[in-house]
């Protein structure tokens, strides 16, 4: 309506112009209007074109964001733009794009969430699905508390859009401006909630084709495990796939397989991928008990997969299991096989921790479920290939010993045969030998290297000890620590074996030793003991046929030896009995020429005449020894009493004897003879000092002439409970295998004119007359050694010799002897000391004589015919037992003292007798007989 004063008049014309003039401006606001509205559905609709363009690209979710929020901003004007989503516990929104984000806020913006509770402004958004704003954040009370607020933030307006997908809300849309009063009329409001809406059904389609993404990732790393599971089903290469393939999909720092002891319940690794190396050995040595740790019982007793993002301060896993491998974050995925956990595989995040889906949960579940599987079947088809193994190796050790009776190729057969399915570099086989109780380890291996020599340990004190003694295996992952337990020491040479398995080698209901595997690598497991005491069993059964027939053989072969003994004693016993005969006469000549020469010897003065009665002495005393040497091999003399002698000592001597032989004449002939002794302590033994010096002088002498060219000569003593042992070898020439049966026969020689052939026969009389064995190993080319054995000593040492006698008061001797030339020479020599003789031819008259008259001391012939010198003797002492009684004999007398004294005889002369030796022994007795 139009008012002015006019002098003009309305006139109805003018009105209907004024009319026509309203309505045309009426059309013109109402297209002005439409104009706007247009313009405003037409911005609307290129921004909702240009986000949808963004949206329709195929990029990351992250990259679509960031252009969304660059084209809203663009759009509304905006000074920044935030686009966030909502975690998985809804609780905080996190951003996750952004668009003009000051550098100063940005640090600041991704690392602190929204949290939803503490925003009334975006949970009112949430309840009505609508956008929602205010125009002073600062000081809104339903937007950040001020102290929440990033510091240096101005005032500012803020437009929030949820984005909703399906009907709940993922995320939203913040839009800044960087001034406060900022409004949003409801075109805006309508706008933003477009948008919003447009990004809440992209992402959508992005979930959607995020989710089929990962469905065919898992799908493919499902396929590739499972491809992996079945290329082989050999375990550990199985194994190592598998893990390979679960490190790659779970982006774990290292990762292994652990599987279930059936004998204790414990998990025990298997397989290690990517375990740092200074870790190897205290993961190796590692166990899980699953009772023992809240983390792995809840594993075991769900069969789901358990994590913990925060290792240090989980209570649910033990504290040795975190300073054992410290980390930070582990997955624990069970490992399920018929309905049972037979093992698990365990990744861990050294540095960093690590959160699962429940999606990435279920793929690791799923790979758990294909790898117990996969494992089930490789362990079966292990436990058949290794059954069918064991048959192969106990068929194919049943063959190799069957008929096999020589020890050495029986051990090395049953370590070929265990080597081929078990770890036998370090193998020990021993066995016990009941009569010394001790082990005798008849194969030792070190790395694949056999032991030489022989080892031999007391019984006891010992792992082996306890197997032996049970009858049942011992297998343990610490040696050391075991053995403490046992009670028992450990082999020095064994305790770098952490793992040990013992088995007992039982045959029918003995035990005859064991057999030993060590590593330092890996664990023996049940399957191996079941084998190895499968193996024992068969091992045992011929290692006890093999001994017996070593037993059998051992036992023809010492009674050949005793018998071929035998022959050579009664050999030696025949001559000695032809020899003594011819001795006795020999002596009963020798004393009448040896005496007769003595007695003219003290009363002749001319020089010429005493110089030929020398030589007749001479002559009669080598006479006599030439007798003694025949008597000596055929073991017939044993003139003086046994005393405890030092074989060591005995060995010096003989040494310092033949020094002349062995070093003097060999160095003149340009020849070097070393010579060396091994002497340990050993016991006395019982025997004549000088005989045994005479053996060892003649076998020295004998190795000597045996190395014409040089050589090396050994001597060694040895002893053990009972015996003490002496050996003398050579390098020398050697003997050939038929001149060895011969060596101590009399008068067999191999020197030719300048050997006797006693030499040896001598040494063998000796020896036995010891008491003692001697026998002999050598080979032709390669030297000699002699054996001798002894006992040990029941006797005194030697005691020492007495000082010469000065001659006593004269002495009535009665002289008995039917060899008249004898008796008048023993008569003589008595006279000419100062002593009166009775000289009787006959054992009776002198029996006779003796109960009639009285006597100081008796000499007696030991053969006469009718009464003999044993009955003389026993008869003296019978009428006067502190008479003195002397057998004068040519015979050889195998008496000891002791024995002799039975008999009523306190000394015996050997003929020929020495005009020196009756005269000492009349004043000994008569000295004697008079204290």
């Amino acid at each position: 309506t139009m008012h002015r004063p006019s002098p003009y008049p309305v006139t109805p014309e003018t009105q209907a112009l004024l009319g026509s003039l309203v309505a045309q401006a009426a059309v013109a606001l109402d297209n002005a209007r439409l104009y706007a509205e247009t313009t405003r559905r037409l911005e609307e609709t290129q921004t909702l074109l240009a986000v949808g363009q963004v949206l329709s690209q195929n990029l990351p979710t992250q990259e679509l964001m960031r252009q969304v929020a660059r084209e809203v901003g663009r759009a509304f004007g905006a000074d920044m733009v935030g686009a966030y989503f909502l975690d998985a516990k809804k609780e905080v929104l996190r951003a996750m794009a952004g668009y003009h984000v000051p550098k100063e806020f940005l640090q600041t913006f991704l690392e602190n969430p929204f949290p939803i509770s503490q925003l009334r402004l975006v949970q009112e958004a949430w309840e009505s699905r609508k956008p929602v704003w205010t125009s002073d954040a600062v000081n809104d009370p339903r937007w950040f508390a001020r102290e929440l607020l990033p510091a240096g933030v101005p005032p500012h307006s803020v437009l929030f859009a949820p984005t909703p997908v399906r009907g709940e809300i993922v995320g939203g849309l913040f839009l800044v401006w960087w001034v406060a009063g900022r409004t949003f009329p409801p075109a805006e409001l309508r706008l933003i909630e477009g948008v919003a809406s447009q990004v809440g059904l992209a992402l959508e389609n992005a979930d959607l084709a995020r989710q089929t993404e990962e469905k065919l990732r898992e799908t493919e790393t499902l396929l590739s495990v499972s491809r992996a599971l079945s290329s082989t089903l050999d375990l550990h290469p199985l194994l190592r796939h598998f893990l390979r393939q679960v490190a790659r999909t779970i982006d774990c720092d290292s990762v292994g397989v652990w599987m279930v002891n059936p004998a204790n319940g414990r998990l025990e690794p298997v397989v290690g991928y990517r375990v740092p190396p200074h870790l190897l050995d205290t993961i190796r040595k590692a166990q899980i008990d699953p009772e023992g740790s809240a983390f792995y019982a809840e594993g075991f007793r769900s069969r789901r997969v358990q994590v913990s993002s925060n290792v240090p301060e989980d209570p649910r896993i033990s504290d040795s299991l975190k300073a054992g491998a410290p980390h930070r974050a582990q997955l624990f995925a069970p490992i399920v096989a018929r309905e049972r956990v037979i093992g698990a595989f365990i990744a861990v995040w050294w540095d960093r921790t690590r959160e699962f889906s429940e999606r990435e949960l279920a793929l690791v579940e799923a790979m758990g479920s294909q790898a117990g599987a996969a494992v089930e079947n490789a362990r079966l088809f292990e436990d058949n290939r290794r059954r069918l193994e064991e048959l192969s190796v106990l068929h194919e050790l049943s063959r190799a010993v069957t008929g096999q009776l020589d020890l050495g190729e029986l051990v090395r057969a049953i370590y070929h045969q265990v080597g081929r399915v078990l770890d036998a570099r370090n193998i020990v086989i021993l066995l016990h030998d009941e009569a010394a109780d001790e082990l005798d380890v008849v194969l030792r291996m070190d790395d694949g290297v056999e032991r030489p020599g022989p080892l031999r340990y007391p019984f006891g004190g010992r792992l082996v000890t306890r197997v032996l003694e049970r009858g049942r295996p011992i297998r343990t992952d610490d040696y050391v620590e075991e053995c403490r337990r046992e009670g028992v020491s450990p082999v020095e040479s064994s305790t770098r074996y952490p793992h040990w398995l013992g088995v007992p080698l039982v045959a029918g209901d003995a035990t005859i030793g064991g057999l030993i595997l060590r590593s330092d690598v890996q664990a023996f497991t049940s399957a191996d003991e079941r084998l190895l005491v499968n193996i024992a069993g068969v091992a045992a059964l011929a290692i006890r046929s093999a001994r017996l027939f070593d037993e059998r053989t051992r036992a023809y072969r010492d009674l050949a030896a005793a018998q071929d003994q035998l022959i050579r004693t009664e050999k030696l016993r025949a001559l000695g009995e032809m020899a003594s005969g011819v001795a006795h006469d020999f002596n009963n000549l020798l004393s009448s020429i040896l005496g007769r020469a003595q007695l003219l010897m003290r009363r002749v003065e001319d020089p010429k005449l005493r110089q030929w009665l020398q030589v007749i002495e001479r002559a009669a005393t080598d006479g006599a020894r030439t007798v003694r040497r025949i008597q000596e091999f055929a073991r017939i003399r044993r003139d003086q009493p046994f005393v405890a002698v030092d074989l060591n000592r005995v060995v010096q001597d003989a040494l310092e004897v033949t020094q002349s032989r062995w070093q003097e004449d060999a160095e003149s002939r340009g020849v070097t003879i070393r010579v060396t002794t091994d002497l340990t302590p050993v016991p006395s033994v019982s025997g004549d000092p000088a005989e045994l010096r005479e053996v060892l002088t003649n076998l020295i002498l004998n190795a000597v002439d045996a190395m014409p060219d040089g050589g090396t000569l050994t001597l060694a003593t040895r002893a053990d409970e009972t015996t003490v042992s002496l050996s003398v070898s050579d390098t020398g020439t050697g003997m050939t295998p038929d001149v060895q049966p011969l060596i101590f026969d009399p008068f067999f020689t191999t020197k030719g004119p300048s050997g006797t052939g006693l030499g040896l026969s001598i040494t063998y009389g000796i020896v036995s007359r010891h008491g003692g064995q001697i026998r002999v190993e050598s080979a032709e080319g390669q030297g000699t050694t002699f054996h001798l054995t002894f006992p040990v000593s029941t006797v005194e040492a030697e005691p020492p010799r007495p000082a010469a006698l000065e001659p006593g008061a004269p002495l009535r001797c009665l002289v008995v002897d039917d060899e008249q030339s004898v008796l008048e020479v023993l008569g003589d020599v008595l006279a000419a000391g100062g002593h009166s003789a009775v000289l009787v031819a006959d054992g009776a008259e002198a029996i006779r004589r003796f109960k009639a008259e009285p006597f100081d001391i008796v000499f007696t012939d030991l053969a006469m015919p009718g009464v003999n010198g044993w009955q003389v003797a026993r008869a003296v002492k019978d009428q006067a037992p502190s008479v003195p009684v002397l057998l004068v004999t040519g015979w050889g007398v195998e008496l000891s003292p002791d024995e002799l004294r039975g008999k009523g005889i306190d000394a015996v002369l050997s003929k020929p007798v020495q005009f020196e030796d009756i005269l000492a022994a009349v004043a000994a007795f008569g000295a004697r007989r008079q204290d």
